[in-house]
């Protein structure tokens, strides 16, 4: 699993003049469901990971673990081949809600965050081995909301309070160094002890 290397500057540099709007008033439940041969809904507690040559449904609670076949895409129409600016336009990616996740080491065993300021994947590739662009919905009140870039990153890496939060779904989009979109992955999360488990920080 990985291990984390805290970017301690990240917060200076995250912007926080922000709208009130989010990266996308609009997330619902049907953000959860991946299309192909067949549609996949993202239950609560179990994440839905799509590569090229492979995609798994997995349970973050338990040991459920299943491949699934077809070529899959998220409800809004994003798939693999597709590029950033695709994902920015039906996202709605922006400043102050985006987050770059950067793989780097040997091994790729270091995570580091850098908040998302329109950069392209290519200018992150110059500091890490692969690279994935997050974002994150909390449901507060029974309604859905965009979550800041120190939220997600302080949720992904368990350094947030657990009272602070409840269910949170992080939508990770993989690219390559010419911005196209290799992987894509949802995690519908109960936000506590078992997610911080799951991840298995040191």
């Amino acid at each position: 699993m990985k291990k984390k290397l805290l970017a301690a500057a990240l917060a200076a540099v995250m912007v926080l003049g922000l709208t009130a709007c989010g990266s996308n008033a609009g997330f619902t439940e049907d953000d959860l469901v991946f299309k192909g041969d067949e549609e996949i809904t993202v239950d609560k507690d179990y994440a839905v990971i799509v590569y090229e040559d492979a995609a798994y449904y997995m349970g973050i609670t338990n040991d459920d673990y299943e491949e699934i076949a077809g070529d899959f895409e998220t409800s809004r129409g994003l798939g693999l081949g597709m590029t950033l600016d695709d994902y920015k336009k039906l996202y709605g990616v922006k400043n102050g809600y985006a987050v770059w996740e950067l793989f780097s080491g040997d091994n790729n065993e270091y995570t580091s965050f850098d908040a998302y300021s329109n950069q392209s994947a290519d200018e992150m590739y110059e500091d890490a081995n692969n690279v994935w662009l997050d974002l994150a919905w909390c449901k507060e009140g029974g309604k859905w909301r965009a979550m800041t870039d120190v939220e997600v990153r302080d949720t992904w890496f368990c350094d947030a309070d657990y009272d602070d939060f409840d269910e949170i779904v992080f939508l990770s989009v993989n690219l390559d160094d010419m911005d196209e979109v290799i992987g894509l992955a949802i995690y519908y999360v109960t936000y506590d002890e078992d997610w911080s488990e799951y991840q298995a920080w040191e």
